[in-house]
C-alpha cells in the first residue's frame, strides 16, 4: 500500500483512472518502467516535462500530481477535484480517492453518501470476489440489484430481487452458494454497490 501523500500514490491513481500502466504509456509517452520507478518513489528528479505528460494524460494539474495540493471543505483539506472515500466497516485499508466529476457525472452518486467496503467472500464471483473493493451508495436502498446488507448482525453483499407478496430473494452469483428468501423486515439495506475494483480488474 502506498502512502497517499506520495507522488507514487498519485501516479498509481492516475494509472488506474486511465485503465492501467499500458494505457498511461500510450497516452503520455512515459514508459511503463518509468511509471514503475515513479510509483516506487525510486526516481530522484523526474523533471517537469515528464510529470506534465502524466498529469495531462490523467486529466489533473501538475501541481496536484507533484504536491497533492489541497482545498478547504466541510470535511477538511482534500485534493482538489478529488474525493477521499473511507472504509467504515472494520477493514484495515487506506481510503480510496475518486475524481469527484466521475462520481457525480458518471456514477450519478452524491460523494458525501459513499463509503468503501472490502468483499469478504467469493459468494458473488465472478462479479467480484474476496478482497475486491466496492463503492457503496448509502442513499440508494430501494429496488432490485446489488446491495450491501446486514442480516442477523452480519454483513453481506448480495443481489436482491423483490417478490411481491412473498419476500426478498437473496441471490449469490456464485453457483456454489444457495439462494434464499427473507422477509423485508429481516434485512437491513445499507446501500447499493455502484463501483467494483480489485486485482482481477487491473
Amino acid at each position: 500500500m502506498w502512502d497517499k501523500d506520495s507522488l507514487g500514490f498519485r501516479v498509481r491513481y492516475l494509472q488506474d483512472k486511465v485503465g492501467g500502466s499500458k494505457q498511461m504509456a500510450e497516452l503520455s509517452g512515459v514508459s511503463q518502467s518509468t511509471q514503475s520507478r515513479l510509483i516506487r518513489n525510486k526516481f530522484g528528479n523526474p523533471g517537469l516535462e515528464l510529470l506534465k505528460a502524466i498529469a495531462d494524460a490523467g486529466g489533473c494539474s501538475v501541481s496536484w500530481l507533484i504536491e497533492g495540493d489541497v482545498e478547504d471543505g466541510d470535511d477538511g483539506a482534500k485534493p482538489k477535484g478529488f474525493v477521499i472515500v473511507p472504509f467504515k466497516f472494520g477493514e484495515n485499508r487506506a481510503s480510496v480517492m475518486f475524481d469527484r466529476k466521475y462520481l457525480v457525472n458518471v456514477l450519478g452518486v452524491n460523494p458525501d453518501s459513499c463509503v468503501m467496503y472490502q468483499a469478504r467472500s467469493d459468494a458473488m464471483a465472478p462479479t467480484f470476489t474476496t478482497d475486491d473493493q466496492l463503492l457503496i451508495d448509502q442513499k440508494s436502498t430501494d429496488g432490485n440489484g446489488l446491495f450491501l446488507i446486514r442480516i442477523d448482525g452480519q454483513l453481506y453483499v448480495q443481489r436482491l430481487q423483490y417478490l411481491p407478496g412473498v419476500g426478498v430473494q437473496v441471490i449469490s452469483d456464485n453457483p456454489n452458494y444457495q439462494n434464499y428468501q427473507v422477509a423485508p423486515d429481516q434485512l437491513e439495506i445499507i446501500g447499493r454497490v455502484v463501483w467494483i475494483g480489485g486485482k482481477s480488474r487491473q
